[in-house]
């Protein structure tokens, strides 16, 4: 769906990013919209925990209303189905696709999204839903490309057939990240080349939400991203359970140890803006997730 001219005039109000300031060339402009979005709306995982009820839609109203009216953030599929209907409304050409996460061994199941979106005939992959290991700006779907991610730290994509595939005919973009210049390249995500419809992503929406063994499920966390004078990725706050650090430019320091609820809650609304109601508050209590001190 696409905004209304007040929700669109709202959702770049939030990201601090107001049309007085849009670049006219429209890569240009996605790059700061990316940019902005990411330092402003965090990947998190807090209704999985501090919610009565601990269900997570893909509704764009309700999305909507969730993350920039409420000031929250979202994981993957929240973040990019919102984006994309920004981008849609202004008039950006783009599809949505799915894809897997690399968990140390194994590759996981259709459990990601990402945007394609399409600029005088080149496409460009963008996600504002990966956490600090994300792409951070648009990504042209060219074999081989590397790119800078938060430094030191670097990107690359490439068109290639997986060690998995039975059909090594078959091509999927692999997103790389290397931790700095000379290290091993690790495998991150991999994506499809192919449209993904609503009914795909509320079928996907299901085992990250609800499986015991999900990460999102398992931890409370959020990442927003930090940008320099010239509103480029250059660091990032992440909380991790009680744990809120901050990373960039070679950089790892932690910010606070959390031990109780009331110091996290705390730590949410300092580092991520997020305040929390007190039935939001409420609902973490007796989850294996909840702080005790």
């Amino acid at each position: 769906m696409s905004f209304s001219q007040a929700q669109l005039d709202a959702y770049l109000t939030h990201i601090n990013f107001p049309p007085l300031l849009h670049p006219s060339d429209p890569l240009s402009r996605l790059r700061l919209l990316q940019a902005h979005h990411l330092a402003r709306i965090p990947f998190e995982s807090l209704s999985l925990h501090y919610s009565p009820h601990r269900l997570l839609t893909l509704d764009i109203p309700s999305l909507f209303s969730k993350i920039i009216t409420h000031s929250r953030g979202g994981y993957c599929m929240e973040l990019n189905a919102l984006f994309a209907s920004l981008l849609r409304s202004l008039g950006y050409t783009l599809f949505s696709s799915g894809g897997r996460v690399w968990e140390q061994d194994h590759w996981t199941g259709l459990s990601h999204m990402i945007n394609i979106v399409t600029i005088n005939n080149t496409r460009y992959l963008v996600d504002v839903g990966f956490g600090s290991g994300g792409s951070m700006q648009p990504i042209p779907l060219i074999h081989g490309t590397e790119f800078p991610q938060i430094p030191p730290a670097r990107g690359k994509l490439e068109h290639t057939a997986l060690p998995e595939h039975a059909d090594h005919s078959q091509r999927v973009w692999l997103y790389s990240t290397q931790a700095e210049e000379n290290a091993p390249w690790e495998r991150r995500m991999m994506f499809l080349d192919v449209e993904f419809f609503p009914a795909d992503y509320a079928v996907m929406n299901l085992s990250p939400m609800t499986q015991p063994q999900s990460f999102f499920v398992q931890n409370v966390l959020a990442s927003q991203v930090l940008l320099d004078e010239e509103k480029r990725p250059s660091g990032v706050v992440s909380m991790l359970g009680g744990t809120v650090r901050r990373k960039g430019g070679g950089e790892d320091v932690v910010l606070v140890e959390c031990k109780t609820e009331e110091e996290r809650v705390e730590a949410l609304e300092k580092y991520f803006d997020i305040v929390l109601s007190e039935a939001e508050r409420n609902g973490i209590k007796g989850l294996p997730s909840e702080l005790k001190g």
